[in-house]
């Protein structure tokens, strides 16, 4: 699933009234920026909204980049599939988190699996095999 547009070459506009690392800016029609930063040990490339807010966040470290979003909604889809790899993956959600697929669900641990709740711990199903 790829997405095609025309590339159009902005001339950046140099920032006055941001701090001292922020090299250029280049406004866009909506009211947005895009705003570039560039120091010594990172440079950042963000998505300043209309109203101040940061919406997006491109960190470029030594070490990789860094993705920051910030809204009220994020989506993610995809016509085949999603891949989420890395040494630790955290889920936090602080009102109420849902796994749902249509088809099986798998989970498999190679070592020690915790399951852990508050309250009330419901296991629901036509037959329920342990072990």
């Amino acid at each position: 699933m790829s997405v095609k547009d025309t590339v159009v070459i902005v001339k950046p506009k140099p920032l006055e009234d941001v701090s001292q690392d922020a090299v250029e800016r280049i406004p866009l029609r909506s009211g947005r920026q895009i705003v570039v930063h560039g120091g010594d040990e990172e440079e950042l490339i963000s998505i300043v909204e209309s109203g101040g807010e940061i919406s997006l966040t491109v960190r470029l470290t030594d070490a990789g980049p860094v993705f920051t979003l910030r809204g009220a909604q994020l989506k993610l889809e995809s016509t085949r599939s999603i891949t989420l790899e890395a040494g630790t993956i955290n889920l936090h959600a602080q009102e109420e988190a849902v796994l749902r697929s249509e088809g099986a669900l798998k989970i498999d641990a190679a070592k020690t699996m915790d399951l852990h709740c508050d309250d009330d711990l419901r296991v629901e199903g036509k037959i329920i095999h342990l072990n």
